[in-house]
Formats: structure tokens, C-alpha cells, sequence
């Protein structure tokens, strides 16, 4: 007996939306395949599509499990033709009733001849084609599809893919195919949807962002319509649903999906719920079976349950809407889950160590942890995994101390993340654990040990140690491992570039280079490249600087080490670029992003961030915000450790502020403990001197300031610091114009304008402006002058605002010395015995580094005269020379 609700088409939902334009393409064609999981609409578009047709002229059949037989099929099949007008096949119909033993083909091919001089068009629909599996039917439906008449077509239905062979009609496109991504709901069609299904207003934000996460699942975005009763439960409902959080969608899951899966599958799925991808190897360990590889090709033809991860070979995952339902599925039948410990294990067995790292964390089980450290350690080390490693490190507490790789690994993650603090006493204490297990190190492992001290000795400033030690280290053994070999070299690298030797410094970076490229340690390569780009830097080389940078910063981004501090130094690198060719706002947004990176990190990190920052904000005027970054850096500074680089250079921003400030106590207090380097054969000690020539500038004694800066350029010099050495002219010839000594200083000037050619320098010239000026003038008429300086020394005075044909300005104006007689810091003898309005004049022009010429000249008095008034301002403030008047008008600008 025939169920005849299977030969008729279901009827349409009220809120259906029409989606006929998928098939317009089908037209022609004898052959449509429909291949997409439950719930994607496939039932719909063929009711929507048969209606479109001739009813008279148009089978249906909806198939289900019991179809899966030939006579069965081929009675439902040739009944639902029989009902069509047009056809007429009493002897097909009782060669069915008859034969227990039917050949399809043959009925087919009498079917054929019975109905040969019918010319109707005809439409066949089989929906839920993926329960038809047996090779008969599949081989007789592609019989009868390749004789049916040319204005026949049929149109199936299936979960997933089926065997019915379709190759030859896919050659002769006479075969239409559609799948989930056609069958999905797209913007339009969701909002569309949702206009026909509620009878409330939602902003088309909330509907899109509903099927984004659905993927376009049909099913689900009618659920939530039938649900929602108002806008609220819309979005208690909708989050519900894109989470596959609702018992209805867990419901249509089981009822619609998983109840028609072998016994075998259903277990199978319900044990791989938790994993989040599995492969053949996997399930053999899971299920204790060698069946694996069949097993998984089982789940991956039921359509959309396991999908192919892309470029990972035999590795696939749950749908996300689906592995939800297995995880409450499983839960409901009681099924044993596996534990963080059981997951963990499997993953290490497949090397997974990225999939085993938050189980293995998560089971604080130290063999387990001990296992992937000992295994991929070092791997989570170059892809800059601090944080799981720190994890990891926390929970084996005392267990590491009979682990010396383990030992090792920690100490250069402390180092990665600058804790230089911490790694000397790290090692320290492994020592005497080590003696207290009486444990034996090779001499391999010494060697590493070894170079992890001559880290510490970089640390600690005790240079020619660490070189030893390295170079020691590297001799030590015949064949280092490529790791030792690497950091030994890095080490031997810095070292030399501390001490001045740049060449040889960049040839051990480039070595450096080469070999960790080879072992992808990624991290190394990129510090190597940073090394480079500042010596480089340093020798004026600004170009190929810039292209090492772009190397390294590439690298970071390539590896995805964004998140990493190591980030920080060529976004810190450009900032000093940016600042140097006073572009202030380029150098803001560089030291945002360099915050981003920071931030997340050890507060620690953020001194030289705030120092760049510092610099910026005074260049721009913007004291409260330099006042509030000086707080913090003088905090980090009195509650962290630091390398001598970022110390000098939060020392020169400390000292900019004071200096703008005219703090002079704190100038003062500040060189009673300020560092004071024996040699400067590298860019940190030169800075470090010259924060103590601009100390001793602002508080008038110069002489200091000559002798510490005729030291520095001469160690400069012998290492080719050009960047230095240019700088060190630039001071130089200030300290000289305080001094008087003009001769020297317009030989210093000249020899300034003209290395800044080949340095860039501007910001420089311009911060010491007001010292130069004097300067300026004779330079600029000096005929000796090549035309390349005299342009580049043109540009340094627009960029100075200075125009040489104005007189220098007086700093004592009546305010300014209303301002300093009222002052309580001001010497009793300036409040004693007044000056004259000319008086002070000559003193502001003394200041502003005029001889005795010059000052007659812009006061317009004879020479005779100014002498008569320079004499007169001495006696009056017990001065004995110019040197004490530069160094008492020093004093009271201060108060102004």
C-alpha cells in the first residue's frame, strides 16, 4: 500500500520568502542536484519551483529510509508518473505489482517504450535523495535519466553528496548544481525574511548581524522568528541562537540529524565533541580501533558535520552550530567527558602543541606540563608565547629545578621580556640546586649555562666579561648547538657595539642573521636586524638603516609577534626619527602604537615610551602633559631596573623639563649621583655626557661643560659615531660662544653645518638656537664657505627663525627686571645696587654671547663708551670678568 502524502508536495510556510532566482539557471537542463545539510531551505525552493510548473505534469516523491529497495522505489517512483495526465504505463505498473525480483533497467526501458509518443514536458521531484544508497536504484535512475525524453528534467534533493553517477552529464552541462553557500540566506534575504515574519520593526544592524553569525542558516533565522514575540525577546532569542544555545535548535538537531546516523557515528561524534579538529590517528586512539580513517570518510560524507580544514592535510572539524548539540547531547546521555588531562595527552601524542597548551595548563599536571615544555619549549619561545610559557613555568614551581633545559628556557624568557633583574638570581639559584640533586650537567649544557652568564654580564654594564665569557663560550665546545652558537654571537655583537668596535659589531649581527634563519628562530633574526639598523644609524647610513628596520618590522608582522615588547624597538626607532626631523605628530602616533604593544606587558616597559613622549610634548608646548609623564618616569625610575641606554635617555627628557623650567635645584641634586661613563664609545655614554654638558650649561659652568665635550667628541671620533660627533660640534660650539672662544667656535659651527649633511640633523641646531646665533653671523659671511653648506646653514636659520640682520634680543627688559629685583633667590648685591636701564642691557647682550664691538654696535656708542659701561656693571655686582658675568645672567634668566 502506498503512503500518497509521499506523492504530493508539502505546502509552503506562510512567511516563505520567494528564492526562485536560484534556479533560473536550470531551465534546459535535465539534471538539478540540491546538495545541502537539513534546514537550508532545499524542500522549499523545489515546492516553490513544482508550483511554478504544470501541476498536472509535474511527480513528486519524498523519499525516506524504507525507499532504500528497488521494488519499493520503483513503485513509489512510477506512481508518482502515473498520476500525470500525460502518461500512460498500466504494463510498468503491473510488471511492479508482479516481480519480486525487479530489474530496474528493464522496467525502465518498458516504461520508456509505453510512453514514446507522449511529447509533454515533464517534472520529476525527489526530495530526500540521501536516503537512496543502494547501487541498483542509483545505476537505473542514471539510466533512465539519460534516456528520458530532452523536455523532461528532474530536480533532487539530498543532505549530502550521493553516488547517482552524474559525471557525463557534467561534461554535457546538462547537469545544475546547487549547495549550502547558494542555499544560505544573504543580507537581502534575511531582512526580507524578517519583514514577513514579525510584526515589529528591527533596525536591519540587529537582523544582519543575526544571520553573519547563523551563516545564513535558514532554519535558524526561522526559529528565532517564531520565538520573538517583541524586540526584547528578539535579542534574548537571537544570541540564543547564534550560540546554538536553544533546546529547540539542540531538538531539530537530534531529531532531524543525528537520530539517522549508524550507532557507530553517533558515539563517535559525541566523543570527539570537546576537541576543536580531528584526524584519522585520533579516532584510532579515542575509539581503540584501526578503523579510523574509514570512520572519519563516514562523518565527512554526512554533508556539513565535519568540515576540511584548509591547508591542514587530513585534519578536519566540527560545524560550530553542530558541535554545540554534541557537547549538550552528550552531557544528556552521560557519557564520560574527557578530562583537560585526557584532551592534553592526545594533542602531544599528534604534536599538536598549540591544541594541547591551554589543556595541559588547565590540568596542572607537571608530567604533562614537563612533557610540552621538554617538546615544544622553545617553539612557543620563537612564536613569542610568553604568557602560556610564564603559565606553564608557575604551576612545575620546585620541579624545575631538576630540569636544567628547563632552567635555560626560563632564564631567556626572563631576558625576552627585559626582567633583567631576574635572571641572575635565577641562575644562582639553579646553581645551588643542581649541587643540592647532585646533578651532573654535560658540557653542552655548560656551555648554555655559560652564555646565560655572559647575558647577565651585558646586563650589569660589565662589558668586557661578557665578551669573554661569549667568546669562551664558543671555544668551549667543538660543535655548540645552533642555539648556544646564535646567542654566543649576538652577545659578542652587542658587546663590540657597546664598545665602540661598530664594524665588527654588524659583522657578527649579520652572521646572526644567517644562522637563525636557518633554525627560524624568528626573534633572533629581528633583534640582529634592529642591532644593525642602529649602528648603521650611528654611521649616518640613514637608507640602509631604514631598509633593516622595514626587514625586521616585516618579520614581526609575517610571525604574527606584534603582541610581542620586541615590537616596541623599531616602532621606538622611528619615533627618534620622526623627532629628530621634527615631524611631532608622526612621532605621537608612533608612540601610541608602541603603548598598544606595551601595555599588556610589565609596567616596566613603559619608561622609554613615556621619555619619547616627554620629548615630543615639551617640543610641542604641551607642559601639563610633560609634567604629568615626567611623574611617571620618575617613578618607574625610582621602582625598576634599567639598562643604561633607556636610563641616559630618560635622563636627557628629566633634564629638558628641568632646563625649560629653569629647575635648578633639581639640576643641581641631579648630578650628585648622575652616571658619568670613563670612556662614551657608544651612543648611551655619549648621551650620558651630554645630559651632564646641558646640566652644567644651565648652571653657568662652562668650563665642566668644555672638558666633559671635548672628551666626548674625541671618543666619538675614534669610533666613527657620526651622529654623535655631529651633536657634540653642536654643543661644543655653544660652550665656546658662552666662553667667548668664537674663533673655535665658528671653526666647530662650520665643521657642525657641514657633517649635518651627511647626517640629516636640524632639531639639533635649532634647540640650541639661541646660543648660535652669534655664531651664525660670522659663518655666514665667511667667503670660504662651499656653496652645500652655505645652503644647508641658510635652511638651519629659517628653521631657527633667526634673520641675521635683526640685533640680539635683551633678555633684561623693565618687566624682567621688575621680575628679578622682586625675586627671593636673587643676590643681595643685584638688589642693592641697581643697575641702569643700560646697564642691564649690556648684560643681556654680554648673555646673548656679543664682544665688545658687537654690543657698541647694536647700542650704537662708541667702543670707548661700552668698556665705560661693562666696567661700571662689574664693580657694581663684584665681577671679575666676562666668564662670572655669563655665569650671574645665566642665574637670573633663571628667575624670570
Amino acid at each position: 500500500m502506498l503512503i500518497k502524502s509521499k506523492l504530493n508536495s508539502p505546502r509552503l510556510l506562510n512567511n516563505a520568502i520567494t528564492r526562485l532566482h536560484l534556479l533560473q539557471d536550470f531551465e534546459g537542463i535535465k539534471l538539478a542536484l540540491i546538495n545541502a545539510p537539513a534546514g537550508y531551505g532545499k524542500t522549499s525552493l523545489m515546492c516553490e519551483w513544482a508550483k511554478q510548473q504544470e501541476q498536472e505534469q509535474t511527480a513528486w516523491f519524498s523519499i525516506d529510509k524504507f525507499d532504500n529497495e528497488a521494488q519499493q522505489f520503483a513503485n513509489y517512483f512510477l506512481f508518482s508518473l502515473a498520476n500525470l495526465e500525460s502518461v500512460n504505463c498500466p504494463a510498468s505498473l503491473e510488471m511492479v505489482k508482479q516481480n519480486n525480483e525487479l530489474d530496474l533497467i528493464t522496467l525502465f526501458s518498458l516504461f520508456f517504450n509505453e510512453s514514446a509518443e507522449s511529447q509533454t514536458p515533464i517534472s520529476i521531484v525527489l526530495d530526500d535523495f540521501h536516503h537512496i544508497t543502494d547501487n541498483s536504484i542509483l545505476q537505473a535512475l542514471s539510466f533512465f535519466i539519460k534516456h528520458m525524453p530532452n523536455n523532461w528534467q528532474i530536480l533532487i534533493a539530498t543532505r549530502y553528496p550521493t553516488q547517482l553517477p552524474v559525471s557525463n552529464l557534467r561534461i554535457k552541462q546538462q547537469l545544475f548544481e546547487l549547495t549550502l553557500q547558494d542555499l544560505a540566506f544573504n543580507d537581502q534575504e534575511s531582512l526580507l525574511f524578517f519583514e514577513n515574519s514579525l510584526s515589529f520593526a528591527l533596525p536591519s544592524s540587529v537582523i544582519l548581524d543575526l544571520n553573519k553569525h547563523v551563516m545564513g542558516w535558514p532554519t535558524a533565522l526561522q526559529l528565532t522568528a517564531i520565538l520573538s514575540k517583541n524586540k526584547e525577546s528578539f535579542t534574548d532569542y537571537a544570541l540564543q541562537i547564534s550560540k546554538n544555545e536553544h533546546i529547540y535548535l539542540w531538538d531539530y538537531f537530534d531529531e532531524e540529524v543525528f537520530v539517522h546516523l549508524p550507532q557507530v557515528l553517533q558515539t563517535l561524534l559525541l566523543r570527539i565533541a570537546p576537541l576543536s579538529k580531528i584526524n584519522a590517528q585520533m579516532i584510532n586512539q579515542l575509539c581503540e580501533t584501526d578503523q579510523g580513517d574509514v570512520l572519519l570518510t563516514q562523518l565527512h560524507k554526512q554533508s556539513n558535520l565535519l568540515i576540511k580544514l584548509p591547508k591542514q592535510a587530513n585534519w578536519y572539524t566540527c560545524n560550530s552550530f553542530f558541535k554545540n548539540f554534541l557537547l549538550h547531547k552528550s552531557k544528556q546521555q552521560n557519557i564520560q567527558p574527557l578530562t583537560d588531562k585526557d584532551i592534553a595527552a592526545l594533542w602531544l601524542k599528534q604534536q599538536q602543541v598549540a591544541e594541547a597548551l591551554p589543556y595541559v595548563i588547565r590540568s596542572a599536571d607537571q608530567d604533562l606540563i614537563i612533557s610540552l615544555l621538554q617538546q615544544a619549549g622553545w617553539a612557543l619561545f620563537h612564536d613569542g608565547q610568553f604568557n602560556h610559557l610564564q603559565g606553564c613555568f608557575n604551576l612545575i614551581k620546585q620541579v624545575i629545578w631538576l630540569h636544567p633545559e628547563l632552567v635555560i628556557l626560563k632564564a631567556w624568557m626572563l631576558q625576552s621580556h627585559h626582567q633583567h633583574y631576574k635572571v641572575a638570581p635565577l641562575i644562582s639559584q639553579a646553581e645551588k640546586m643542581f649541587a643540592k640533586h647532585k646533578l651532573v650537567l654535560s658540557q653542552e649544557m655548560l656551555s648554555e649555562f655559560m652564555v646565560i652568564k655572559a647575558q647577565i654580564s651585558i646586563n650589569q654594564g660589565r662589558i668586557n666579561d661578557a665578551l669573554a665569557q661569549a667568546k669562551e663560550t664558543l671555544l668551549s665546545l667543538p660543535n655548540p648547538s645552533a642555539r648556544t652558537n646564535i646567542v654566543a654571537q649576538t652577545i659578542i655583537g652587542e658587546a663590540y657595539h657597546c664598545l665602540g668596535e661598530l664594524d665588527l659589531a654588524y659583522q657578527y649581527f649579520q652572521e646572526v642573521s644567517l644562522l637563525a634563519n636557518e633554525q627560524d628562530m624568528f626573534q633572533s633574526i629581528i633583534w640582529s636586524l634592529y642591532q644593525q639598523a642602529e649602528i648603521l644609524q650611528a654611521q649616518s647610513r640613514h637608507q640602509k638603516a631604514e631598509d633593516h628596520l622595514q626587514k625586521a618590522i616585516g618579520l614581526i608582522k609575517k610571525h604574527h609577534l606584534e603582541s610581542l615588547p620586541l615590537y616596541a624597538f623599531p616602532l621606538h626607532f622611528k619615533v627618534q626619527r620622526a623627532y629628530q626631523a621634527g615631524q611631532f605628530e608622526l612621532a605621537e602616533q608612533l608612540c601610541e602604537q608602541a603603548l598598544e604593544v606595551l601595555k599588556p606587558q610589565d609596567e616596566q616597559w613603559l619608561l622609554y615610551t613615556y621619555t619619547l613622549q616627554t620629548k615630543v610634548a615639551l617640543e610641542q608646548g604641551k607642559k601639563d602633559q610633560a609634567t604629568k609623564l615626567i611623574e611617571e618616569i620618575e617613578r618607574l625610575l625610582r621602582n625598576q631596573n634599567y639598562h643604561t641606554d633607556w636610563i641616559a635617555s630618560a635622563n636627557y627628557a628629566r633634564l629638558k623639563y628641568w632646563r625649560i623650567n629653569n629647575d635648578m635645584a633639581a639640576i643641581e641634586k641631579w648630578l650628585q649621583q648622575a652616571p658619568r661613563p670613563a670612556t662614551a664609545l657608544n651612543h648611551f655614554d655619549q648621551c650620558h655626557n651630554r645630559n651632564l654638558i646641558r646640566a652644567y650649561i644651565k648652571l653657568g659652568k662652562f668650563d665642566e661643560a668644555l672638558h666633559i665635550a671635548q672628551a666626548n667628541m674625541s671618543d666619538a671620533k675614534q669610533c666613527s659615531l657620526q651622529m654623535e660627533t655631529n651633536r657634540n660640534l653642536i654643543l661644543l660650539t655653544s660652550i665656546e660662544t658662552k666662553l667667548q672662544k668664537f674663533s673655535n667656535a665658528k671653526l666647530h659651527l662650520h665643521q657642525a653645518v657641514e657633517s649635518s649633511l651627511y647626517t640629516g640633523l636640524d632639531t639639533c641646531f635649532v634647540r640650541e638656537s639661541e646660543n648660535l646665533k652669534p655664531i651664525y653671523q660670522e659663518l655666514a659671511n665667511d667667503p670660504s664657505m662651499i656653496d652645500s653648506v652655505k645652503t644647508k646653514l641658510m635652511k638651519l636659520l629659517t628653521l631657527s627663525g633667526i634673520n641675521l640682520n635683526e640685533g640680539p634680543n635683551n633678555p633684561f627688559d623693565s618687566s624682567a627686571v621688575l621680575k628679578i629685583i622682586n625675586h627671593t633667590r636673587t643676590p643681595r648685591l643685584v638688589k642693592n645696587i641697581p643697575l641702569t636701564p643700560r646697564e642691564w642691557q649690556v648684560l643681556g647682550l654680554i648673555h646673548s654671547g656679543c664682544r665688545n664691538h658687537e654690543i657698541a654696535q647694536t647700542m650704537g656708542v662708541a667702543p670707548t663708551t661700552i668698556k665705560s659701561h661693562i666696567r661700571n656693571v662689574y664693580q657694581k655686582l663684584g665681577l671679575e670678568d666676562r666668564k662670572e658675568a655669563l655665569q650671574l645672567s645665566e642665574q637670573l634668566i633663571a628667575l624670570i
